[in-house]
């Protein structure tokens, strides 16, 4: 369904988030149901725009804005596009990465057509304060140049004093960056688009954002903080002056010659496995449980690969094979100046021989293959050794917790366990491992393999399988039963509406002290006979990384 709409709104000036597209012209407004956007066009002659424009350059020159909107007769549409966001690429799942504009480079050397952008009605301007950004009722404020307070010496800022960040995906609008620190208004009675609206860290308010929001706003503190630190020219001390609208500063001392341009301080992020586990570590600092991959910034001289190699093992004493490593995705990090390169790698494993079970308590119903993915993937996992400078810890977590954490399920009793959230890199690179399981359509799949109690209570390991050889093993134990029998027959119902064959394989006692993240696996199942708790451990240390392990075949 089409819905045509004719606009025509008096411009008294006022906050424009970037969710609302403001026109200082009459436009038609076509807005199309499915896919939500939007097509504006003008349909006033260009000799009204032309009138307009300059009328604009001359309330610039002089006359305050707010004394002339009523001479102007400026006309804007204000529509509101929240429903879709418009981004340079829709498939872009990378935070900070798309800042939903054309950067339209081949602009930037042209002062003059710069100007005349700069002091067109439709400009906006993307304020900040420093390094903070200006953020109402979660949108970001974008302002017209028109509503600039002056600056120190009174004169009104010119294109010199702005980054042009390039035109909106959605109008062709020109966006502009400005720090408005050294503008006059800041210091006294605040302007009116600043009232309401609350100046922030974007590192921490960010992820509260559209995506093509958060990264309009990267960019733009990435380019003013930039010209921030390269104020004076590093070779003379002279004053530098920005060209290339604002992507380029040159020293004012014509001898001199120096020149500086934005830079990227390139830092690795590596997803390191080993079998069906991840390396994962986690700094002093950071919030209890809270757990990322592990990163590190290039040395001079060094490959992406080589970095890799020597950041994993320095940080935690794991070696990598330098074969396996690969690019997976990248990610803008403007905190100042990082860009963060993802890779996928794998850890050199432990030589251990196979598992074959413990002579006469080792249960014969569990098959070969199950015990090689169980106990023999956790014995090739190579020992940590975190680089207490770096990181107050190192571990390996299995696929299945990280996949239940990044689903946001409820953790087992007695762990402590978070990741980044979804604007991080860190995060993508996780989602993109666990999703990657073999049979992941596998009714079995929807079964924890890891169930049990706190204090101590009796506990059965089974197998779980459907007619197709998919197999399972799984750990259920519970204080309210008193008998093993229980425990099984608990099991079937749980599984029984997947299809799902449900066989014991043993079952013996589990001590779990959650406060103390202890437990101990021991005794034996009258009625089943001792499980093989050297695979009972195994599956544990699945579900409690965090948990000291332990196990004893007597009662």
């Amino acid at each position: 369904m089409m819905m045509m709409m004719v606009c025509c709104v008096r411009a008294s000036v006022s906050r424009l988030p970037l969710s609302q597209i403001i026109v200082r012209r009459r436009y038609h407004v076509t807005l199309f149901s499915s896919p939500c956007r939007l097509s504006i066009r003008p349909f006033l002659g260009e000799q009204f725009h032309s009138r307009q424009a300059a009328a604009g350059r001359c309330c610039r020159s002089g006359t305050r804005w707010n004394e002339t909107a009523n001479m102007l007769q400026m006309r804007r549409v204000m529509v509101s596009a929240t429903t879709t966001t418009l981004a340079s690429n829709h498939h872009q799942s990378i935070f900070f990465s798309d800042a939903g504009i054309d950067r339209a480079a081949e602009l930037r050397a042209d002062t003059k057509r710069l100007s005349g952008i700069f002091n067109s009605p439709e400009a906006l301007v993307v304020p900040l304060l420093g390094d903070k950004s200006l953020i109402k009722a979660g949108k970001p404020v974008l302002i017209s140049v028109l509503e600039l307070p002056a600056k120190e010496d009174g004169d009104q800022p010119t294109v010199m004093d702005a980054i042009f960040l390039g035109l909106s995906n959605f109008n062709q609008a020109p966006i502009f960056a400005i720090d408005v620190t050294h503008l006059c208004s800041t210091g006294g009675e605040r302007p009116a688009w600043e009232q309401g609206a609350e100046w922030v860290d974007l590192r921490r308010h960010g992820p509260e954002l559209m995506a093509s929001e958060a990264g309009l706003l990267a960019y733009a503190r990435g380019m003013v903080e930039w010209q921030s630190r390269n104020t004076y020219c590093g070779r003379c001390g002279a004053r530098m002056k920005p060209k290339d609208g604002g992507h380029s500063l040159h020293c004012s001392f014509e001898t001199c010659g120096n020149s500086a341009y934005p830079r990227l301080d390139p830092a690795v992020i590596m997803l390191v496995t080993c079998g069906n586990y991840v390396l994962l570590g986690r700094q002093g600092r950071w919030n209890p449980g809270r757990y990322s991959l592990l990163a590190g910034f290039l040395e001079i001289g060094e490959t992406f690969e080589m970095a890799v190699v020597r950041e994993v093992r320095e940080e935690s004493g794991i070696n990598v094979d330098i074969s396996s490593v690969s690019y997976a995705a990248c990610q803008p990090w403007p905190f100042p100046s990082s860009l963060m390169v993802g890779f996928t790698a794998e850890a050199i494993k432990n030589q251990t021989e196979p598992y074959h079970g413990i002579s006469g308590k080792g249960n014969p119903g569990i098959s070969r293959s199950e015990t090689l993915t169980v106990v023999d993937e956790a014995n090739a996992l190579p020992r940590t050794a975190a680089d207490m400078k770096e990181l107050e810890d190192a571990r390996w977590v299995h696929r299945d917790l990280l996949a239940w954490v990044l689903k946001e399920n409820p953790l087992p009793d007695g762990v402590a366990f978070g990741v980044p959230g979804k604007y991080a890199i860190a995060h993508v690179l996780m989602d993109r491992w666990t999703a990657t399981k073999d049979d992941n359509s596998w009714e079995g799949n929807k079964v924890l393999t890891v169930q049990i109690d706190q204090g101590k209570f009796k506990y059965v390991l089974m197998s779980i399988r459907d007619n197709h050889h998919h197999e399972k093993l799984i750990v259920r134990g519970n204080s309210r039963f008193g008998f093993h029998l229980e425990i099984l027959d608990a099991a079937h119902k749980e599984v029984y509406d997947l299809g799902l064959q449900v066989s014991q394989l043993g079952g013996g006692w589990i001590e779990h002290d959650a406060a103390k993240h202890k437990l101990h696996v021991f005794g034996a199942s009258q009625a089943y006979g001792s499980a093989d708790h050297i695979v009972t451990c195994a599956l544990l240390r699945q579900w409690y990384p965090f948990h000291n392990i332990t196990f004893s075949w007597a009662e």
